[in-house]
């Protein structure tokens, strides 16, 4: 008989931190691009479309010794009946024997290694004189991403948060973001001093931001190439789907890419779109971020270069997360065990 820890959101917040993703999330990829990390190709499903769907993403990490699922659910009509639009759930289990280890509450590591995946994108990839951040997209998880920049990368002293709406919503939003960031930072033991502040001209904003981190669902560009200026890191987050696109194919053309996964980043990720439209190929990508940590890729080789980092999300990230969470909930005896 074997047994299955299942660990709440609660269980989760109180092991698992900012610092801990950045190291699980980078680990993730150094593995990834070893061989000892496979992502497999996503699974989706829509119920309705626009209205409710779910998508698997899966895969395997065999210098962990596990391989394991996301599984997430989005419902549009739950909050009208007081559930949550989105349920998301991990399963991890041993790679020797096959069986489950943990089932764990998604959403509690769900934006902390977003935000993660982000923030390596720019520790590795930008400037290193890089100052001024910049978020485009003021949703829930814009938070993560402003936690993670700031631990990642100590350069980072001012932060703007730009909806591309043209809503008045960030104004209200930074406020109480200012309260959630430090809040997610302290967990961590992080001190940082910075600005944050809201903005509502977009094209200004990229036009001075060393840094910028798309978090969107935009269906169609709302960085335009004309603004951005020479040496820009960009790490693109919000296209996860088909047809989703938040960077003009010229400023794709423009840059240097790079990917979490070439496979998935060309068929639903961010460059689906430019590739598509005949603006770049699969070729011109020039590694995954994963090549460039474990020293097999080279990153920015010049203060004028403009590089864009598309993270569409892969098991691989939630895997690793998953495992330093479970790891230290056993040791402190936390969660709800169950024979199966």
């Amino acid at each position: 008989m074997s047994e299955i820890r299942i660990l709440s959101a609660e269980d989760i917040q109180q092991v698992f931190t900012i610092t801990d993703a950045l190291a699980a999330v980078e680990d993730a990829y150094r593995q990834k691009a070893e061989g000892a990390g496979v992502a497999w190709p996503m699974v989706y499903a829509a119920f309705e479309p626009g209205v409710a769907d779910m998508d698997i993403r899966s895969g395997h990490l065999s210098a962990s010794g596990l391989f394991g699922l996301k599984l997430t659910a989005w419902f549009s009509g739950n909050p009208a009946q007081g559930q949550p639009e989105i349920y998301s759930t991990t399963l991890i289990c041993d790679d020797t024997t096959g069986a489950p280890l943990a089932l764990l509450n998604a959403s509690a590591i769900t934006g902390l290694r977003t935000g993660a995946a982000a923030a390596l994108g720019a520790k590795w990839l930008a400037r290193k004189d890089a100052r001024n951040l910049l978020i485009a997209g003021s949703g829930h998880m814009s938070t993560f991403q402003v936690a993670a920049l700031l631990a990642a990368c100590e350069g980072i002293n001012h932060v703007e948060v730009w909806d591309p709406r043209g809503s008045e919503a960030p104004k209200a939003r930074v406020e109480q973001m200012r309260t959630q960031v430090a809040d997610i930072l302290a967990a961590a033991g992080i001190e940082r001093t910075y600005d944050l502040v809201a903005v509502s001209d977009g094209a200004h904003a990229v036009g001075h931001a060393d840094v910028i981190v798309t978090i969107t669902p935009a269906t169609s560009p709302i960085i335009k190439r004309d603004w951005v200026r020479p040496g820009t890191h960009i790490s693109c987050v919000g296209a996860d789907m088909e047809g989703k696109q938040e960077i003009e194919s010229a400023l794709a053309a423009a840059a240097r890419l790079y990917v979490d996964d070439r496979a998935q980043s060309v068929a639903s990720g961010e460059l689906e779109v430019a590739v598509k439209d005949g603006a770049i190929s699969e070729a011109d990508i020039v590694a995954e971020l994963g090549e460039v940590i474990a020293g097999k890729a080279e990153g920015r080789t010049s203060d004028e270069q403009i590089t864009v980092f598309d993270t569409s999300g892969i098991a691989v990230q939630d895997l690793a997360s998953s495992k330093v969470a479970f790891d230290r909930a056993v040791e402190r005896g936390l969660g709800t065990v169950v024979a199966l």
